[in-house]
């Protein structure tokens, strides 16, 4: 995937926010996927409405945030969910 591409998460796949992070069900293989805080933030942010480089910018505007390891963060994670399917 690339800063530009605008993903969407497929409807079936369940979500459940934790304490340090969530957990995604994917129901039509029956996988469940555990997030990192960073991996969640994400995920939520996904919506069919932002480029992965939007999610990028949004999350690198938090205090301290390094914005080449944010968007290094957003393409490696936004790789994994397509990867597993979990986002079209």
């Amino acid at each position: 995937m690339r800063l530009t591409d605008i993903p969407n998460p497929r409807d079936n796949v369940l979500f459940r926010e934790l304490d340090d992070g969530c957990v995604l069900y994917d129901p039509g293989n029956e996988k469940v996927h555990s997030l990192n805080v960073t991996a969640a933030r994400i995920w939520c942010l996904i919506d069919g409405s932002r480029s992965l480089g939007d999610i990028a910018s949004e999350m690198s505007a938090a205090p301290g945030a390094d914005g080449e390891t944010v968007r290094r963060d957003v393409l490696r994670a936004a790789n994994e969910f397509a990867r597993q399917d979990l986002v079209a």
